[in-house]
């Protein structure tokens, strides 16, 4: 596909997308959406501080994945954590063009390519695997517990399978010990560094569990613990579509989940906004470590 057949689709999609997120804002009622935003006012803030701090424990992870003799500071593991997650929202590519970004900024570092990639692949590698257990784990307990309506039950299939095929996927690389896989199990497995990256895995996704707790109790929308995991687990799928599909899925998870279908819609733009709020962060570290380069050449 040429690059301006590219670009055009590009532009189609965004159209479409940004049509889908007017329409559901009045179908669903603007003034509702409105009165949750009002509602949540300054408490955003702790949505983009919470968000934050996961950012700096998935930091913390990488540079764990990163050989001490060559590791960069911590603080330029974090500025390029933040780098990758302007790429992430400014260009709604999720980790397929972040993550790249990510490794090649480390290897600027001084780090060798494939030690960059390992640990970048690596960490987000473990990050997935923890989310599949907790999806699978979380699914499992909705079915078993939960009178489940037949649209809740078809998404959290999805989930499920998907979660375990992950899994199925991550042992079949180790079992054929490729060599992308042996050099991630060296990166996360050196002296002992597995356990205290899965560790924090579960804190940073303890922390995404907690987000969106302070955002819907912030916005009014009474919800227990248990009922907030479901509806993090499940919206996870949500996450990979384009702007206006995304808030669609939130919407329709929410009302299955007995929640107010306009909270999903604005937990959503809420999300949305605070990786846009980081992303400003990230553009200036960018502009940061530019200017420290172009002083130290």
């Amino acid at each position: 596909m040429r690059t301006s057949q590219r670009n055009l689709l590009r532009i189609l999609i965004a159209t479409v997308g940004l049509c889908i997120l007017v329409v559901l804002f009045y179908r669903l009622g603007p003034q509702n959406i409105l009165a949750l935003f009002r509602q949540i006012g300054w408490a955003f803030l702790g949505v983009v501080l919470i968000y934050g701090v996961q950012e700096l424990v998935r930091a913390l992870a990488v540079f764990e994945c990163l050989a001490p003799e060559s590791r960069p500071a911590f603080k330029k593991v974090v500025h390029i954590r933040l780098i990758g997650e302007a790429v992430r929202a400014v260009t709604l590519t999720g980790p397929f063009l972040a993550e790249p970004t990510r490794a090649w900024f480390i290897k600027r570092e001084g780090v060798r390519a494939s030690e960059a990639v390992a640990a970048t692949v690596g960490e987000y590698v473990l990050n997935g695997l923890v989310s599949a257990l907790l999806t699978i784990a979380a699914v499992l307990n909705l079915f078993n517990y939960v009178e489940v309506p037949k649209e809740l039950r078809v998404a959290g299939s999805v989930l499920l399978y998907g979660s375990l095929g992950y899994l199925a996927i991550a042992i079949v690389l180790v079992r054929k010990r490729s060599s992308v896989a042996e050099t991630i199990a060296k990166t996360v497995g050196r002296r002992g560094t597995l356990p205290r990256l899965m560790v924090l895995q579960v804190v940073a996704h303890g922390l995404v569990l907690l987000e969106t707790y302070w955002a819907l109790t912030s916005m009014g929308v009474t919800s227990s613990i248990f009922t907030t995991s479901i509806a993090e687990i499940l919206t996870k799928l949500a996450n990979v579509a384009f702007v206006g599909m995304t808030e669609g899925a939130y919407a329709f998870l929410f009302h299955a989940l007995g929640l107010p279908a306009a909270a999903g819609f604005t937990l959503s733009l809420v999300k949305r906004l605070r990786s846009f709020a980081l992303a400003v962060v990230g553009l200036g570290s960018l502009a940061l470590i530019s200017g420290r380069s172009s002083e130290n050449p």
